[in-house]
């Protein structure tokens, strides 16, 4: 089957446009993925998943950018070779993995997606992962709604949205009264909400694909420099969403018989392995709808088995598990340089500092810190080792926000091995 570049870009945008958006994303976080000596953050520590050798973090480091480029490189000139695609988005899902593995840090939420998107370019044909695509945007739009339903949005991010819009038409929200501002900063997990509710009907898709367009549109305007400065990389995939929210739900119904085809199923494939690949695929897809609904499991997090919040598609919501870390002034003439500017001030005259692990990452890393508990901790472990504060470290262990008060449920480490015994539920 002979196809001219031109008819089979029509019939599989979606696979060269997530290859360019992948290169895209890695680039604007390239200090996540290349060994840290490169960039002078050898102060910032790899929290492996689970123990690995010290030359596999460094290996997987050294790798992974070659691999992950090339082949997306691969991905988008292979034009007429669609078994060069599919190698191409195999090699990708593998270093993925390895990368995910070699350090948590690196699970962004748009490195999961495009692990989940390389999985199903490796296992289904274009008409088929337009289909699995949808499903898995669609349910990213709900979780992301739905967990900003809840007293922590509606009461800090949320309101920092409202007031970052609203200042920008000269609107002084500061005063309103409480009731009036929480009903506004509900407005965005509405809209959001409501355009995952148009995307599940198809005589509404059209519309529900140009309010997420508009959506994104607008996130990157409240979140760049001139709004909240957020980092690049947040930035860019929203971005790289609203070009996926053309692709998949306003270009198929403005084309329809675009679909009628799909030049990259071979007529004689094997019905056993095409089977066998689509059943994989759907355990993927059944997989990843589903596993979010355990986020919030039980109002403290108590003994229950969880997915991760951003896994879980929690974005842009404050109800994450997390660790407060202290160190003691005895370090403080010791401290890495990388270190020593997120360490505050002693407010309180006790002798301890806080050091502020969300702008560590920010700095060292470029990107946003992982949202969970379970890395903060390790994380903060794991600089401890490396500079010696085995007695001169302790942190407060908080559980993810009731969704209804906001409260959370509290351990107090106030020493390094209560630090590493409470590590050991994760």
């Amino acid at each position: 089957m002979n196809f001219s570049t031109k008819q089979l870009d029509r019939h599989d945008p979606m696979s060269r446009y997530w290859a360019a958006s992948l290169a895209l994303l890695i680039a604007a976080s390239f200090r996540l993925w290349v060994p840290p000596e490169w960039t002078y953050t050898t102060f910032y520590p790899a929290v492996p998943f689970f123990a690995v050798p010290r030359w596999l973090i460094s290996s997987v480091s050294w790798a992974l950018i070659p691999l992950t480029i090339g082949s997306c490189g691969v991905v988008f000139f292979a034009d007429r070779t669609p078994l060069f695609r599919r190698m191409g988005w195999l090699v990708i899902a593998v270093a993925l993995a390895f990368g995910f593995v070699a350090d948590q840090h690196r699970l962004q939420p748009w490195a999961y997606q495009s692990f989940l998107y390389a999985c199903l370019f490796c296992l289904l044909s274009s008409r088929l992962t337009a289909t699995a695509f949808r499903v898995l945007t669609i349910s990213i739009y709900f979780y992301s709604s739905i967990g900003k339903f809840d007293f922590q949005f509606l009461h800090t991010v949320g309101q920092d949205f409202l007031s970052t819009v609203t200042s920008w038409i000269g609107i002084d929200v500061g005063q309103w009264g409480q009731r009036s501002r929480l009903f506004a900063a509900g407005v965005f997990p509405v809209a959001e909400l409501t355009l995952a509710l148009l995307l599940i009907v198809p005589r509404t898709r059209l519309i529900g694909g140009v309010m997420a367009i508009g959506m994104h549109l607008g996130l990157i305007v409240i979140l760049s420099p001139w709004g909240m400065g957020h980092s690049p990389g947040v930035i860019c995939w929203n971005a790289v969403l609203a070009g996926q929210a053309y692709w998949l739900f306003v270009y198929p119904q403005r084309h329809r018989s675009d679909a009628t085809s799909d030049p990259r199923l071979p007529e004689n494939e094997d019905i056993c392995c095409r089977s066998l690949r689509v059943s994989l695929a759907s355990v993927i897809v059944l997989a990843a709808v589903t596993l979010p609904m355990t986020e919030r499991r039980g109002r403290y997090d108590r003994g229950d088995w969880h997915w991760d919040h951003w896994l879980s598609w929690a974005l842009y919501s404050p109800h994450n598990s997390r660790v407060h870390v202290e160190v003691h002034r005895s370090t403080l003439d010791d401290l890495s340089p990388g270190l020593r500017e997120f360490v505050a001030e002693d407010n309180e005259g006790d002798s301890w500092h806080e050091l502020d692990l969300g702008q560590l990452s920010l700095k060292a890393r470029g990107v946003p810190i992982l949202p969970q508990a379970r890395y903060q901790l390790k994380l903060a472990i794991a600089i401890a080792e490396q500079e010696g504060w085995t007695h001169d470290i302790r942190g407060v262990l908080r559980s993810a926000s009731d969704r209804w008060d906001g409260t959370r449920d509290e351990r107090w480490m106030n020493r390094f091995d209560a630090m590493q015994e409470a590590a050991v539920q994760f």
